[in-house]
């Protein structure tokens, strides 16, 4: 690495001296957000890539960002804590954030310099269609930009693989160098290597939403107990004030438990009428409905048309008995 380069990422930022002079860090300087997301436009000023040393000499505040980033320790170590869990990142080392992964980070001294990635999305996007086939990367790269993704993290320990290290110095020089037709090149590379090398990755964990969670538990309820599922027996199971879950499940999947459970059973129906030879009025019973006329009313709703009309067109030839 240049000597002039390591120089400039290690000396002392304007930040850094505010800090050791007794200022907190200036929200401002990152963030628009009151829930503290770093802002890409206020480090990328324009550019597909930046980088910027971590800020030292003090505990930084649980924050997320609206891009996804990489941290690169240089020298030293650096701890994040993420979903109340310490992840130490020393020398070589390389850590992927999506953003919807939020974070703090401890308290790093001098020699502790993190190198932080910050990626455009349209860089991001050029990218995309190279992942495919990566085992490692393409996953993740995918839920970084899905709108409703999940918080993610990628933890590598690449101390000791000299061909990453390599890259890095080489991703670093030419970064600060902004030698931009580069990037691209260098970036897919280095998610390629980390896919060959992928011994190197120590920990990988996406941390489910509340919303994921609450998703997730409805729905294998009503998998399971479709045919007697109510919504107090679901709020007993999932730990909840019924009023308040009733509430929940509106504002997470657009539409009430009993729509949702009319929906699930009407489904298991349809695969009933196609795939077995029981008797309509068993398939009423089966899915948990008593009432014939109701069935038919809610099912010529949602699917146009009657149950015996469905059989006729969607059958899989399977004997049926009207």
């Amino acid at each position: 690495m240049d000597q002039a380069i390591i120089e400039d990422l290690t000396k002392l930022s304007d930040e850094e001296k505010n800090i050791l002079h007794g200022q907190a860090i200036d929200r401002g300087d990152y963030s628009v957000s009151e829930r503290f997301i770093v802002n890409s436009a206020k480090l990328l000023e324009g550019k597909a890539l930046a980088l910027r040393p971590h800020t030292r000499f003090v505990d930084f505040p649980e924050h997320g960002h609206d891009y996804m980033e990489f941290m690169y320790v240089y020298t030293g170590q650096i701890t994040h804590v993420i979903d109340k869990e310490d992840v130490t990142l020393e020398q070589g080392d390389i850590l992927f954030l999506n953003r919807h992964a939020r974070h703090s980070i401890r308290r790093a001294g001098q020699e502790d310099v993190g190198i932080n990635f910050i990626l455009s999305e349209d860089l991001l996007q050029t990218l995309l269609p190279l992942v495919q086939g990566n085992e490692v990367m393409s996953d993740f790269i995918f839920e970084n930009f899905d709108d409703a993704g999940e918080a993610e993290y990628l933890f590598f320990h690449t101390r000791d693989n000299f061909p990453i290290r390599n890259l890095m110095d080489n991703l670093i020089y030419a970064v600060v160098n902004r030698s931009e037709p580069l990037y691209a090149g260098l970036v897919i590379l280095l998610f390629s290597y980390l896919a060959y090398y992928r011994e190197t990755l120590a920990n990988a964990l996406r941390i489910p939403s509340k919303d994921a969670q609450l998703k997730r538990g409805v729905t294998e309820y009503l998998e399971r107990h479709y045919p007697t599922a109510t919504l107090g027996a679901l709020a007993a199971e999932l730990g909840y004030a019924q009023a308040y879950l009733s509430r929940r499940i509106r504002k997470v999947f657009g539409k009430s438990f009993q729509k949702l459970l009319c929906e699930t059973r009407l489904r298991v129906a349809t695969g009933l009428l196609t795939a077995s030879g029981m008797r309509i009025e068993e398939i009423v019973r089966a899915v948990g409905y008593e009432n014939r006329s109701y069935f038919y009313r809610r099912f010529i709703k949602k699917y146009g048309v009657t149950p015996k009309k469905y059989r006729k067109t969607h059958a899989k030839g399977a004997p049926s008995r009207p």
